[in-house]
């Protein structure tokens, strides 16, 4: 009998560019990698990009790193939009918290411009789950609850892959961006196709904020104006437009709930403090220089607002610091009607910390 042999034959696939591609792929990926990662690109990147398109945000989230690798992580957040971004100097408040007998904070501000409580209450889950803080502070006023504002979503937070992924929502755009450099600088440079691919507007918009970024995250300005001058027929005619007919923004409102149960949940103590604003603010005029007659509205807004804020706090047993007569803000502090500049936020930060102090040592 004939004795049968059996032997191993390979034979390549019949596409042999498919063979090759794949491991080609992985060698141009991984040199992509590392040539985002060497000074050659990242000395020509501003800032890392997480696909928001909104440049201090992004430029916060590189401070805040920073920060980190120079004082470990912070257990201390401030949230809010613009107003507690200009309205509380981090380092001042820590400082007057330690002189108030309130032991070592290391605080940082994550306020963002032109941010929504609903926006804020996205960046607290992150951050707060990453980094588990023993105080949350959270800057709010009236502004951040009218109709008008409830109607400006902003969807480069609600479609970001990236926010989506810290909050649990895999995608393989939200994990480039986690992780990869070369992903993160394909989407800087993105970011030129609204300056039709001029990357150079790009680079000028981030220039924009070189020495307005505190490195705790406070805003640095010290530009200030007149508030007695009156406003201009334009700006009361936007803020009028922001009250609209005067509801509530009940979404800001949960969201607002939402800040302090996950800040909570962390064990962190938590104070919702009023941002101050100028009281000519309130004095919308007319055409011919008259005093309006919805001024009444705004103030009835405002009451009702608050007492709003009030009871949510009250439900969770933390306090809401109200900007009361006690605090005292001279003219020449005013970034403009409702953004203190950087004296005037050391003053604000220096009273706020005063208050929050006693709060906190009646809650230990």
């Amino acid at each position: 009998m004939r004795e049968q042999q059996v032997r191993l034959h390979l034979t390549r696939p019949a596409n042999t560019a498919l063979f090759f591609s794949l491991p080609l792929l992985i060698i141009l990926a991984a040199f992509g990698e590392a040539l985002a990662r060497s000074s050659l690109v990242q000395d020509h990147i501003p800032y890392q990009a997480y696909g928001t398109n909104h440049t201090q945000m992004e430029i916060q989230l590189a401070n805040l790193g920073a920060f980190i690798r120079d004082h470990g992580a912070p257990d201390c957040f401030v949230f809010g939009s613009s107003q507690a971004f200009r309205d509380v100097d981090a380092d001042e408040f820590a400082a007057a918290l330690a002189a108030a007998g309130d032991g070592h904070y290391t605080c940082y501000n994550f306020g963002v411009t032109g941010s929504q409580v609903a926006t804020t209450a996205l960046l607290n889950k992150i951050l707060i789950q990453q980094y588990r803080p023993r105080l949350v502070v959270i800057g709010t006023s009236f502004l951040d609850y009218t109709k008008g504002r409830d109607l400006q979503i902003d969807e480069r937070f609600v479609k970001n892959d990236w926010l989506a992924y810290q909050t649990g929502d895999f995608s393989i755009n939200g994990w480039l961006t986690e992780y990869s450099y070369a992903w993160r600088a394909l989407t800087i440079l993105s970011y030129s196709a609204q300056y039709k691919m001029n990357y150079a507007e790009v680079l000028r918009e981030a220039h924009k904020w070189d020495g307005e970024i505190a490195p705790s995250g406070f805003a640095l300005s010290q530009v200030h104006i007149n508030p007695l001058i009156p406003m201009e027929a334009g700006f009361a005619s936007n803020l009028r437009l922001e009250f609209g007919d005067f509801s509530v923004s009940e979404r800001n409102l949960a969201a607002l709930e939402q800040i302090i149960a996950e800040s909570q949940s962390v064990g962190a103590k938590v104070i919702v403090a009023e941002m101050p604003y100028h009281p000519a603010l309130l004095d919308l005029k007319d055409d011919h220089g008259n005093p309006r007659a919805d001024r009444q509205a705004i103030l009835g807004f405002q009451d009702t607002v608050n007492l709003r804020i009030q009871q949510i706090a009250d439900d969770h047993t933390i306090t809401y610091i109200r900007v009361n007569s006690s605090l005292s803000i001279p003219e020449d502090v005013w970034f403009d009607l409702y953004h203190l500049n950087r004296p005037g936020a050391a003053l604000f930060s220096q009273w706020l910390a005063a208050q929050a102090a006693a709060l906190l040592t009646l809650n230990q």
